[in-house]
């Protein structure tokens, strides 16, 4: 297991996750020690969450417009300026691939980071995290994937970019949440009143109900353990061919 401090992961950085609550969850201490760090940080959700309820009530567009509200409390709470909401609908990221990978393609080549952080793409058979296989996450971790690795620093693949200014880019690492087999950990003991801000603002998935601050800081701490730390956050490096 490898520990990496802020100032070793190389920045920009760009976070290509699915819903509102993945980043803060998975990365949110991270982010914040690279900001405090002086890194560049730019969040990209591919949905704005707009099917994450159980009351049969309300709205796609009410619960859309709720949760990107509370990512953008979240996202200030670490100090992340950069947020984009892509807006494809929750649960359906399998069906819109394509389109969603030129976004991300785009993406890259517009922000042009060293390191990207989304889903892993090849994360096991879940049977430590089932949230890890489900159909969206895995779409943007395979996805982002293909952007990053293979498309964005191909001229030939949405070679229109040029006309935008949009050169190839290849980015040097993938950091890699929710695998079953992470290699590095972040030490993420400063900072977690500030993931823990991020966290607790996503209270219609229930995250600021008793005893979630409990459930996350013992995540973090059995993370922190295997390499000796206090709280961490864990992540499988993937580096291009």
């Amino acid at each position: 297991m490898t520990i990496v401090s802020p100032d070793q992961i190389p920045g920009p950085v760009v976070v290509l996750c699915a819903h509102p609550d993945d980043i803060d969850i998975h990365a949110g201490g991270t982010l914040a020690r690279l900001v405090q760090a002086g890194t560049r940080v730019h969040c990209v959700l591919a949905t704005s969450g707009n099917r994450g309820t159980a009351d049969p009530t309300t709205t796609m567009e009410a619960i859309a417009s709720i949760r990107e509200a509370e990512q953008r409390a979240a996202a200030a709470a670490l100090g992340v300026t950069d947020l984009t909401f892509l807006r494809h609908d929750d649960g359906d990221l399998i069906y819109d691939a394509k389109p969603l990978r030129e976004e991300l393609i785009r993406c890259i080549r517009t922000t042009r980071p060293r390191t990207v952080i989304t889903h892993d793409p090849f994360p096991g058979n879940g049977s430590q995290d089932a949230c890890s296989i489900y159909p969206d996450h895995l779409t943007v971790g395979a996805t982002a994937f293909q952007a990053a690795f293979v498309c964005a620093p191909g001229p030939l693949f949405h070679p229109e970019h040029l006309t935008m200014g949009l050169t190839p880019h290849k980015p040097e690492a993938i950091y890699c949440i929710m695998s079953s087999q992470p290699d590095t950990v972040v030490d993420i003991t400063p900072v977690w009143s500030q993931k823990w801000a991020a966290i607790e603002q996503h209270r219609s998935q229930g995250r600021h109900l008793p005893g979630m601050e409990t459930f996350f800081r013992t995540i973090a701490r059995e993370a922190g353990a295997i390499a000796g730390l206090g709280l961490a956050e864990g992540f499988r490096i993937l580096l291009p061919t």
